[in-house]
């Protein structure tokens, strides 16, 4: 183990470094940033605010998907136009011969290669009124799932089921559909019921489903978030994450999220395998699973950050990180407010990891 001193004084040198970036962000709030492991706890920012966690919710609709599973009501290969009815899946993007209802599964839908297009990152030429460039300009609008479905069948296919990876909110918004299509129960009830309360995730809300038809959210108590510098964290359009990560958490929500799940409370161990299992590369650091993200640092900025952990996790639109360390069962999660904080976020991240990678370092 590395000597007290040594931790100590990486430890120090992390909050200097995050309070010198939050003097440069401006009105931004600080980042939040929370690290829990055997003999290290470290906090940063307003812990007890709630943020929009975005794209960090794929991994929570991706367990309660193999909660679904584990109970026997679908198969991970299962054909979705087995799980949904036709008014879903008709006309959604496909490629020539392919066809969508018969030919995409679970799996394709968990690990982004159903060939079917993205509506929030369209592909350059062309768009939707549900992408991260327009869902500033109708901050009112409450999307729902059908209308989301729709904004994908404006865009053409990516490929052939299985052919490659293509990151896409639309199969998940389709996951979500088959969670509720298999129970009968809302998303938003799923979610809380399956893994909001055996996850021990007592402040998480998802208060913009559209399910839920929130009205005023100008009083809801939620950390500011921006999309190219305007801010969205109470505009009903951020309803357009849904199943995607339409999710409001503390920070310690989210670590109590991943204690249940590597802890086997949520799934079981070989399903949590199935999914952290890495499949495709996401870009390059970024290697994707089933509704999971691993980091390999050393492919961010060799030979600086070779050898340093992998961890597991996801990580969001908003600068948003959720990650476990399976070999110092340690948990991250930052949130850094804005589009334009990713690169902060990972450079505070990459950080961490040389923290905890020198912890399990001879002395």
């Amino acid at each position: 183990m590395a000597s007290p001193a040594l931790e100590h004084r990486d430890v120090r040198r992390l909050r200097s470094w995050l309070e010198r970036a939050t003097r440069r962000r401006g009105d931004m709030p600080a980042p939040q940033v929370l690290v829990q492991a055997p003999g290290l706890e470290f906090g940063f920012g307003d812990l007890d605010r709630p943020f929009h966690s975005a794209s960090v919710g794929k991994l929570m609709t991706a367990t309660l998907i193999v909660t679904l599973v584990e109970q026997g009501r679908f198969s991970f290969t299962d054909p979705i136009g087995s799980l949904l009815p036709a008014s879903d899946v008709t006309g959604l993007p496909a490629a020539s011969g392919v066809d969508v209802g018969t030919d995409v599964t679970v799996e394709h839908l968990l690990t982004h290669t159903s060939g079917v297009p993205d509506f929030f990152e369209p592909p350059r030429g062309t768009e939707t009124a549900a992408s991260f460039r327009t869902i500033t300009t109708e901050r009112d609008r409450l999307w729902r799932p059908a209308e989301l479905l729709d904004q994908a069948r404006l865009l053409p296919p990516v490929g052939r089921p299985g052919e490659h990876f293509h990151y896409a909110d639309t199969g998940y918004v389709l996951l979500g559909r088959i969670a509720e299509e298999a129970t009968g129960e809302r998303f938003s009830t799923l979610m809380r019921e399956r893994i909001f309360v055996p996850g021990g995730m007592v402040n998480a809300s998802t208060p913009y489903d559209p399910d839920d038809e929130p009205e005023d959210l100008a009083e809801l108590d939620v950390a500011p978030c921006w999309i190219d510098g305007r801010e969205l964290s109470r505009a009903r359009s951020v309803s357009l994450d849904w199943a995607g990560g339409n999710i409001v958490s503390t920070a310690e929500d989210l670590v109590n999220f991943q204690r249940a799940l590597h802890g086997g409370r949520l799934i079981s161990r070989f399903h949590l395998e199935y999914l952290a299992r890495p499949r495709r590369r996401f870009r390059r650091g970024i290697h994707y699973g089933a509704g999971t993200m691993t980091l390999r640092f050393g492919e961010f900025l060799p030979p600086l950050m070779r050898g340093l952990p992998e961890p597991v996790g996801h990580n969001g639109f908003w600068a948003t990180h959720m990650f476990y360390y399976p070999d110092q069962d340690a948990h991250v999660v930052l949130n850094f407010h804005s589009t334009r904080q990713m690169n902060a976020s990972f450079m505070a991240h990459s950080r961490i990891a040389r923290i905890l990678a020198a912890r399990e370092r001879p002395s």
